[in-house]
């Protein structure tokens, strides 16, 4: 598919939507066995998705994904596509994150060796705002722009949760004469927030050259089916997308599938029709672990390029338009909120 790729000069060449894999860890269900794994990679290689990101916490993540991209060698070379993954952090508490320079040396060569290759397209400093901003700025990013001089890592960067905090350390890092090339954002553009949008021109101008958001599901919560029990996010927010499943479910009871063409209409579909068609970020990051789940993730982004929902917030149908309407109603008071992060118990 050639409308998932995005070519910009001097820049690597990403396909507009990018593949978590944070999923085959089993954070999010049961993880995949590693034949569905390796289908899921191939699905997403096939349809023109060229990046794909990981990190040591996410379990045997990078494990499965090197193993996948292994076998898959033949058909896709390793210049077929690009490898995210990250440093920093290994667990879930604040004694877990270890951003000495020698640990984020160490970190880099583990995961060329789980994943396969001589090199790392993109590592990022993870989950920013659990250390200090000197630890980032004068430990573990020097680090890796000294493994980028050396052909190990092209691209660095950072991702977190809190903008304010991810935004400084840009801001720091462009005042020294080394901006960051990426930077990667979850949770903080999608139906129930759009924070993120009001961020990218502070980033631009900061010199971050590419802008990954991450999770247009907000980890799952914005899905027919329940969140996870982990979702850190409140209640209030948590039962409001409830009603929004069960505006859902009432729509699907009342026209089923005739009013869309014959395809049922998900929660998760709308979500992500919104998200895809916010086009100033760079790359588009959704977490899949079944081919199904990469066909309808595609499918999601050509449609939102039709819809551009982000900018017209108009569906053609008129019943689905008001479903829509009623869905971001329901939200419009969370529109940008922010959980804690780190958390309390971290």
């Amino acid at each position: 598919m050639t409308s998932t790729t995005k070519l910009v000069a001097g820049h690597l060449p990403l396909s507009k939507i990018g593949l978590g894999c944070g999923v085959f860890s089993g954070a999010y269900g049961p993880a995949p066995p590693q034949a569905s794994a390796v289908a899921t990679v191939r699905a997403a290689l096939s349809s023109g998705i060229n990046i794909v990101d990981t990190s040591p916490y996410y379990g045997d993540s990078e494990i499965k994904l090197g193993q996948a991209l292994f076998e898959l060698k033949d058909e896709y070379p390793r210049s077929s596509y690009h490898i995210c993954t990250k440093v920093g952090r290994y667990g879930y508490c604040k004694s877990d994150f270890d951003y000495s320079a020698e640990r984020i040396s160490e970190s880099v060569r583990e995961s060329m060796r789980r994943l396969y290759t001589d090199y790392l397209d993109i590592v990022l400093c993870h989950d920013v705002e659990f250390v200090s901003a000197d630890q980032v700025v004068d430990v573990a990013l020097p680090m890796l722009f000294d493994l980028k001089q050396q052909g190990l890592v092209r691209k660095v960067g950072i991702s977190g949760y809190p903008l304010p905090v991810m935004l400084r350390i840009c801001q720091i890092q462009q005042e020294r004469g080394v901006p960051l090339d990426v930077c990667l954002s979850y949770c903080n553009l999608n139906l129930h927030c759009q924070s993120l949008a009001a961020f990218v021109p502070k980033l631009r101008e900061a010199g971050v050259e590419t802008i990954i958001a991450a999770s247009p599901l907000s980890m799952g919560l914005l899905c027919q089916s329940e969140a996870p029990e982990w979702h850190p996010a409140k209640p209030q927010l948590k039962a409001a997308v409830k009603q929004c499943a069960e505006l859902v479910e009432r729509f699907s009871q009342s026209y089923g599938n005739a009013e869309t063409g014959g395809s049922s209409v998900s929660l998760a579909e709308i979500a992500e029709n919104y998200a895809f068609s916010y086009n100033k970020v760079d790359v588009h990051l959704v977490g899949a672990k079944t081919v199904q789940e990469i066909e309808h993730a595609v499918r999601a982004y050509d449609r939102a390029q039709q819809l551009q929902l982000y900018a017209s917030g108009r569906y053609a149908n008129p019943r689905i338009q008001h479903l829509y309407s009623q869905i971001k109603a329901t939200l419009e008071p969370f529109a940008h909120y922010t959980w804690t992060s780190p958390p309390d118990d971290a």
